[in-house]
């Protein structure tokens, strides 16, 4: 025997393996139905649960100047908020002002 390597199968402990399980082949119908499930969690998770007391969300867009959105932004940062939440606030305070 040379140095090195140990020579293949010499000197290993022989243990039992275990019979692999079959492996069954998917179909078109199998993946599609594994990504819609994937997206449905995905989904799930960004908006959350549905339910008493939730609100469902609208996407809108509005031009305000940049100087202003970096205030927001700079505001989200700090309060550890994403931008859209400290607009709802600042939206709901002005509003119920009125």
């Amino acid at each position: 025997m040379s140095k090195g390597k140990p020579a293949r199968g010499r000197g290993r402990a022989t243990s039992a393996r275990r019979p692999r399980s079959p492996v069954v082949p998917l179909d078109a119908e199998d993946i599609a139905m594994a990504r819609l499930q994937a997206h449905v969690r995905k989904t799930e998770a960004i908006r959350g649960p549905d339910g008493p007391g939730a609100t469902s969300l609208t996407r809108t867009t509005v031009q305000i100047p940049r100087a202003m959105l970096q205030h927001v932004r700079d505001r989200a940062r700090r309060e550890g908020a994403t931008v859209s939440e400290v607009v709802e606030v600042a939206l709901e305070r002005y509003l119920k002002s009125r």
